[in-house]
């Protein structure tokens, strides 16, 4: 199986050219728990992460790569954590606060 079969039977879906996981758009923002690179290396994952909005906020859960770790630090993304209702406990997220533009 290729990583895009494999990614496709695990219910990921493609987020951008080369690049894997699961997004979800909710009312507390956009939550993206698992990303996969077809071509790790390439680039790829840095264009994904370089187009998310600024307009909304992004929230990495438990993130468990150090490259990916760095990749989002380097983008202004922080440490903290959330109740997650789900599994009755709190978990840590990375998060970006989404840009809030002043009124002219």
């Amino acid at each position: 199986m290729t990583l895009e079969e494999v990614a496709e039977a695990m219910g990921e879906e493609l987020l951008a050219p080369g690049v894997y996981g699961n997004r979800f758009d909710t009312a507390q923002g956009i939550y993206i728990p698992v990303i996969t690179a077809v071509h790790p290396g390439s680039g790829e994952v840095s264009r994904f992460l370089d187009n998310l909005p600024r307009d909304r906020t992004i929230k990495f859960p438990t993130v468990l790569s150090g490259r990916l770790r760095g990749m989002l630090l380097r983008r202004g993304f922080r440490d903290g954590e959330e109740f997650a209702p789900e599994f009755g406990e709190t978990v840590q997220i990375m998060v970006r606060n989404a840009e809030v533009k002043p009124c002219p």
